[in-house]
């Protein structure tokens, strides 16, 4: 038994310190040592899950020297109730009151009392963060809302404010605006998750407007995607659990905990909506292994069409459980709820129990996925903005924070624009953005066009996801311009994204306006190889070229088309006027063929560049002589690494140029043979 403090005490607690030792003062029951010692039970140090309530006198027992059991008489010291007794155990300016919400490693003393006798003990407690939330119940506020939370508006307009309800505070949002997507408004904290738990999570909140609220998890290591889809509910007037389930696929360090209470299950995207939170709080569960489930299969629907209908009406259809051969199929309940109408593309998990009042319950997912109907699954949705802006997410990242308000005008074509204003671009374009779901596929052609200004000349990105982020500047004017951008999908891509942030302080307050954004199949419909060159013999033009340094028209006459260039002046370098793309791959140990047709007003010699990564030591190059006379030119090369970024140009600067044109007929590439 660990030894512990003593003191006898009259109406004043005192101390009496003699040669460094505590020693007690005042009358004691008799003179012997023996007949005051207390004994102490149930004092092992112990851990505690964050946000999990710990009675810190449960299991603790005293007797006194007789045997007797004081247990009764055993109190915690708090700050507010025993400032004497800590300060004169001396530890009372480093104490902290144990706070099972807050995680650390508490050192908590323990007082009995017995005829006038006081006896004390400690012992360490360590509060740390696991699976459950800290302060789900709110219990422990911070100046600006509650400890541990935070509240994100990404792409909605939403006040928190604390409310009391029968002398306790609770955190009550006010929703002005849902945003377009189920994460436009959010309350967050975080947690650590362990592969093959299951967790229950229990929100237990109300609503007098029947907001709905999903909770769930994401992984920072990810860029915080989402660990499994939305278990939406709408919640009633009066307070309720409203449950949802997750089991780990892995392991989470401080995964992104988080009520979602965007646009979800609501149908009117224009009127005012509360909720208000009693707490959130998250359990691990044993899964009953002995039921089996059939029909989970993971589906996917069209919103609003009749067969998510049908499903919406009803979940279980076609789902049955059995444990052995008892049927189960009637005692399966579903968690959770699914959207007819959406605006972006959203994932679902639903969970499908059948609960066991003696044991583990038996819990089965089921993905339901709802995608928005459209032309073609590379079209925009609403891309002409019609009469709202609907179906494109707002998105401000609240780590660095930008500002933003997006909005609904009229426009001077296609009836509509989209309105946003830059209170704060912060310092990067990816900090504020306006982008929807769209679906190219590998290999295949679009065309791109977006009509667009800005209140200052300034530029925002387009940024498409394809694996890796594609992104094309788009210069803005204080008029009208469209922006025609020819995309050939390197892999499938996903993520049609407007970038409007960064641009430094000149951007504070700039307005931008699109007034269409749309996708189109491109009129040529050739399948590139990641190492050839697009559109090379210029049926399309300039379609897929760069140039640098001087102005290519389109032309064509008896020997096919072309692109000419005419030099207004003489350069130093040769590569001070560039027709090129970039971009290019090639294997390890293929031989390719490139192929120049051209011909000069003035013979000179040019050079063609291959460079992986731009990367001229690594690169392949060769000249060609070039005359009045349309000439066809080849070249060999191959790469003994795999070459990947690769810029091939062709470069056309120099001198004696001066009124001189440049017609190109063929610039290509082929690939020959692979290596033995």
């Amino acid at each position: 038994m660990k030894k512990t403090l003593k003191f006898v005490c009259s109406s004043v607690l005192t101390l009496c310190l003699a040669a460094g030792v505590l020693a007690g003062c005042g009358e004691k029951k008799n003179n012997s040592e023996e007949d005051t010692e207390f004994t102490w039970s149930g004092m092992t140090e112990a851990t505690v899950v964050a946000g999990t309530p710990f009675d810190l006198l449960d299991g603790v027992k005293v007797t006194n020297a007789a045997g007797e059991d004081i247990s009764s008489s055993v109190t915690v010291l708090t700050l507010d109730e025993n400032e004497a007794e800590l300060t004169e155990l001396g530890v009372y300016d480093d104490y902290d009151d144990f706070d099972y919400h807050i995680t650390g490693v508490y050192t908590v003393y323990y007082m009995a009392t017995d005829d006038g006798v006081k006896d004390f003990e400690s012992r360490e407690i360590t509060v740390e963060q696991q699976y459950n939330l800290s302060n789900g119940d709110f219990a422990v506020e911070s100046n600006d809302g509650f400890y541990g939370w935070q509240l994100d508006t990404p792409g909605g307009s939403a006040t928190m404010e604390k409310v009391t309800e029968n002398g306790v505070k609770k955190p009550k949002f006010s929703i002005e605006g849902l945003g377009n997507a189920w994460y436009s408004l959010q309350y967050m904290s975080s947690v650590n998750l362990l592969e093959g738990e299951t967790y229950k999570i229990t929100v237990n909140a109300k609503s007098d407007s029947g907001k709905s609220v999903s909770f769930g998890f994401e992984n920072p290591a990810t860029n915080y995607s989402m660990m499994q889809g939305l278990t939406p509910y709408k919640l009633s007037s009066e307070y309720a659990d409203y449950v949802s389930y997750y089991t780990a696929d892995k392991d989470y360090t401080n995964a992104k905990a988080v009520l979602y209470f965007g646009y979800i299950l609501e149908e009117d995207t224009t009127k005012a909506y509360d909720v208000t939170i009693n707490s959130i709080k998250i359990e691990k569960v044993q899964r009953c292994g002995e039921v089996t489930f059939e029909g989970l299969d993971s589906v996917t629907y069209y919103a609003e069409s009749e067969e998510l209908k049908e499903f919406i009406a009803n979940p279980k259809a076609g789902v049955t459980a059995k444990s052995g051969d008892t049927d189960l199929t009637d005692r399966i309940t579903v968690m959770g709820q699914v959207s007819e109408q959406i605006m972006e593309g959203t994932n679902y998990t639903l969970a499908y129990v059948v609960e066991n009042e003696n044991g583990p319950s038996a819990i089965g997912y089921r993905s339901i996925k709802v995608r928005l109907q459209k032309e073609h699954p590379y079209s925009l949705s609403n891309g002409t903005f019609d009469n709202d802006i609907k179906y494109w997410t707002q998105d401000v990242n609240a780590q660095n924070p930008g500002k933003a308000t997006f909005e609904w005008v009229e426009g001077d074509e296609k009836e509509g624009a989209a309105k946003i204003t830059i209170e704060n671009p912060s310092t990067d374009g990816w900090h504020i953005q306006f982008r929807q779901d769209v679906s190219m596929e590998k290999n295949t052609n679009y065309i791109i066009k977006i009509r667009a200004k800005a209140s200052r000349n300034r530029s925002m990105n387009l940024e498409l996801n394809a694996g890796t982020n594609y992104s094309y500047a788009i210069n803005l004017t204080t008029e009208y311009t469209v922006t025609e951008i020819y995309y050939s999908a390197p892999n499938n891509t996903t993520g049609f994204r407007f970038l409007l942030g960064g641009g430094g302080s000149e951007n504070n307050g700039s307005v931008i306006w699109i007034d269409y954004a749309e996708i189109t199949l491109d009129p040529d419909t050739t399948k590139y190889e990641g190492w050839q060159l697009k559109n090379s013999d210029f049926e399309y033009g300039m379609r897929h070229w760069g140039s640098e340094g001087s102005s290519f028209v389109e032309g064509s006459d008896d020997n096919g088309t072309y692109v000419s260039t005419t030099f207004e002046n003489d350069t130093g370098a040769d590569w001070n006027i560039q027709l090129r793309q970039d971009g290019k791959e090639f294997e390890a140990g293929k031989t390719y063929k490139l192929i120049v047709k051209a011909s000069s007003t003035v013979a000179r010699n040019i050079k063609v560049e291959i460079n992986p990564n731009q990367d001229s030591s690594k690169g392949k190059n060769t000249t060609f002589a070039l005359t009045e006379e349309i000439q066809t030119f080849e070249f060999e090369f191959s790469f003994d690494e795999a070459a990947s970024g690769t810029r091939v140009g062709m470069l056309l600067g120099g001198s004696g140029i001066k009124g001189s044109t440049v017609k190109i007929y063929q610039f290509e590439i082929v690939e020959v043979s692979a290596d033995a």
